[in-house]
């Protein structure tokens, strides 16, 4: 079952125009990849499962501080906000090609009703954001015995 989906408005379509730039790219033979790096923000993947006991969600953030990294849960939308900042020092460098994507991010997935909002934990380890989001009781399945009438 998929309880979480992902709000990502525009996406689908930036990629779809993304993807037509390839196509008609490599058909007129344009060796040009500048259609690669949109002007899209970026937003970290994530991967999300279900244990017997909760959900969990992981999200990439390569060159993040787990102080720029926000996570917030408004009615039933847990939210991940934050900022991947760019190297100030730039002096005596002259850049030929920059394709990491820097700036704010923010990814917001509904989680289903039956969860424990005030029991999400999170951990941030070597770039990667771990949520643990427990379910409630009431979603756990009970076991019902059958008794027979003698």
């Amino acid at each position: 079952m998929n309880y979480i989906t992902t709000r990502r408005p525009m996406r689908n379509l930036f990629g779809l125009h993304n993807e037509m730039g390839r196509v008609f790219g490599d058909l007129l033979g344009s060796t040009d990849n500048e259609t690669d790096m949109d002007d899209t923000p970026w937003m970290p993947r994530a991967d999300i499962c279900e244990t017997e006991n909760g959900f969990e969600i992981y999200a990439e953030l390569p060159g993040v501080s787990e102080s720029d990294v926000n996570i917030s849960v408004t009615d039933n939308l847990l939210t991940i906000k934050g900022e991947k900042r760019q190297e100030a020092e730039t002096e005596g460098k002259n850049y030929h090609r920059v394709e990491r994507r820097y700036g704010s991010f923010q990814r917001s997935f509904t989680l289903p009703r039956h969860v424990e909002t005030g029991g999400i934990k999170a951990q941030f380890t070597d770039g990667v954001l771990r949520l643990e989001i427990p379910k409630a009781e009431v979603a756990k399945p009970t076991e019902i015995s059958i008794t027979t009438n003698a």
